[in-house]
């Protein structure tokens, strides 16, 4: 545990101090002002809003805010940090240098995966967090009395969803380390554009419903998934793997 945290503080100050860092809270807290603003904005416009009628709708909408939002967050996390820092850490040795020492290589897998998931978790949440406040707080609750909090949705938003993207940073780094990180972040491209594509299909066609506890039941599973394929290859994180993939092997 001491050890993981040696790495997870490392990695989480560097990559603080990178640009493209700034750039996503920046992107993240824009995205997060226009999607509060836009749909309190449209909401309040429409004479629907206070009848009784309109509750499933609504609840459409806040589970779509529930699961793309905390997704589009994470997933930018993913795409931007989980190999490029890797890939300069094989070519200049740091890694190998790491290798030196009594460091275990699941601390070092673990550390580098939190350092990358928890500042992206972090700013989902707190993302989320406001744009249900919110549009429920000035718009929904004052036209109907009451706030739409599907608990499906926000159980898939804010625990599933992470869980199966901390599955895929998982994937991605080990396969960063043990093998060609080139590679290793395909599959995350092939889940994140199934589901930006396959869910908007599922739900304009009524075979997904986000606020039933069914969908967030088979995301679960799904999640489960994700995570024995990732103890299955986890196998592969070897110091011969590791160095022999550093020198382009």
């Amino acid at each position: 545990m001491r050890t993981m945290n040696v790495i997870l503080c490392r990695d989480f100050r560097e990559l603080r101090q990178t640009n493209a860092f700034r750039i996503m809270v920046i992107v993240a807290a824009v995205i997060t002002i226009a999607a509060a603003a836009g749909i309190s904005i449209v909401l309040s416009r429409q004479a629907w809003l206070g009848e009784e009628f309109a509750r499933p709708v609504l609840e459409l909408i806040i589970s779509l805010v529930a699961y793309y939002l905390p997704l589009l967050i994470l997933m930018a996390f993913i795409w931007a940090f989980a190999t490029l820092p890797l890939t300069k850490e094989k070519i200049n040795g740091n890694i190998e240098c790491l290798l030196a020492t009594p460091l275990r290589l699941g601390s070092l897998w673990i550390g580098k995966c939190l350092a990358i998931f928890l500042p992206g978790f972090g700013i989902s949440v707190i993302a989320l967090l406001l744009v249900l406040l919110v549009v429920n707080l000035i718009t929904i609750n004052p036209a109907t009395g009451y706030l739409v909090l599907p608990i499906p949705a926000l159980v898939t938003g804010f625990i599933i969803n992470p869980l199966l993207f901390f599955g895929l940073l998982a994937f991605i780094v080990l396969f960063s380390l043990a093998n060609n990180p080139e590679i290793a972040i395909a599959p995350s491209f092939i889940v994140g554009f199934g589901l930006m594509m396959g869910l908007p299909i599922g739900i304009a066609t009524g075979a997904i419903n986000l606020a039933l506890w069914s969908f967030t039941l088979w995301y679960f599973v799904g999640t489960v998934i994700v995570w024995a394929v990732v103890g299955y290859f986890s196998r592969l994180l070897s110091k011969e793997n590791i160095v022999l993939s550093s020198k382009g092997s």
